[in-house]
């Protein structure tokens, strides 16, 4: 394996280990929501396992654009289409991600399930897309 090629290969490790990490920090969140929402007296928890989770992610974007850019720049012709493609995702999608863990426990809990789900369809489309082993390894050839 090339240097690149390994570089990409780790990039690509590293980002899908960063997804799995917001998969079980996202069940923790939702199974405390959850457990809110039946009335146990769990807010204290919950607010501290979703300004983790707010953190994580915010580390997450940073290290995926700064990584990612790149990468899919010089992939192949479709490069800075889909550069440009995740550059816009990445802002509406990600504002509005961190705008549902805003607000009261109560409030978030109410609306977490949906917005678990809709994280792990935006970090599953990521890994059909950006992070997928075609992309990569066209990332890695160049």
């Amino acid at each position: 394996m090339s240097p690149a090629s390994r570089d990409v290969a780790e990039i690509g490790a590293l980002l899908l280990e960063q997804h799995d990490g917001l998969r079980v920090r996202t069940a923790r969140c939702l199974a405390l929501s959850e457990r809110l929402l039946r009335g146990e007296p769990i807010a204290a928890e919950l607010a501290t396992e979703v300004a983790r989770l707010r953190e994580q992610f915010l580390e997450h974007n940073e290290v995926e654009q700064r990584l990612l850019e790149p990468l899919l720049a010089r992939s192949d012709a479709w490069g800075p289409l889909r550069v440009e493609r995740m550059l816009e995702e990445h802002a509406a999608e990600h504002a509005a991600f961190l705008e549902q863990l805003d607000g009261g426990t109560a409030e978030i809990a109410a609306r977490f399930s949906d917005f678990a789900e809709e994280l792990d369809a935006h970090m599953a489309a990521e890994e059909r897309t950006f992070l997928s082993r075609r992309v990569l390894e066209d990332a890695a050839r160049t």
